[in-house]
């Protein structure tokens, strides 16, 4: 055999040997699908929801099964609006509002939001979903905490962990009541997509006994299904 078609013969036998090599890098995973039904701010479609348990306690006590729920649904979507439903179990009249689409934002009017249950505290008419936190907080006493301080103010912080009645939610921003409402805390906590908890603490006093509050609509696991 002439040094031409050995050379042949032999690159056809390292082609088919490389081949049927089996690839060194193992497939990644797929990305977990997100759910089409739940709440999407970034990617809104009519009809998606989510659904909040709603806990109200006094702080230092054992926290209760719900006492109630609300819904809230994505009813109308353009390029410009995302228009929202709030249901609360019991009651035959939903709320609807609208929030403004500016990118990385959610703006909601005062008026608007004073009609909310799960934002009718919130000052700010942006909700910002994609600014980085510049604290980290800690849940203590019904109150969040930035260090030592009480977390109040214009700014976006991170919650690495929170934890009520067996539930734990992680990674999420926060923001606070802006601006400072007398005898009032509250916060939402939310990611880039959804509101996961709306939580509001005050103070009352009766026969020079103070007691603290607190009301919060946590979103079920399931979204709502």
């Amino acid at each position: 055999m002439s040094p031409i078609k050995t050379l042949f013969s032999l690159s056809l036998v390292l082609l088919f040997i490389t081949s049927c090599d089996p690839d060194p890098i193992a497939p990644q995973p797929s990305p977990q699908p997100v759910d089409p039904d739940r709440v999407s701010f970034q990617n809104p479609v009519v009809g998606q929801f989510n659904t909040f348990d709603v806990l109200s306690f006094e702080c230092g006590q054992e926290v209760p099964a719900p006492s109630s729920d609300l819904t809230l649904t994505i009813t109308a979507v353009t390029d410009e609006e995302i228009e929202f439903s709030e249901q609360s179990s019991g009651l035959t009249d939903p709320y609807v509002y609208t929030a403004e689409r500016v990118p990385g934002n959610l703006l909601i009017s005062a008026e608007e939001r004073a009609g909310s249950r799960l934002f009718y505290f919130y000052g700010s008419d942006s909700i910002r979903l994609d600014a980085q936190p510049v604290a980290e907080l800690n849940y203590q006493d019904c109150v969040f905490f930035n260090g030592n301080e009480k977390f109040t103010g214009d700014y976006v912080a991170s919650i690495p962990s929170f934890e009520l009645d067996g539930r734990t939610l992680s990674n999420l921003k926060s923001v606070s009541c802006v601006p400072v409402i007398l005898d009032l805390d509250g916060y939402l906590l939310y990611d880039s997509n959804s509101l996961h908890a709306s939580i509001t603490t005050s103070g009352s006093e009766f026969g020079g006994v103070e007691s603290w509050f607190t009301t919060i609509y946590l979103l079920q696991e399931s979204g709502g299904e």
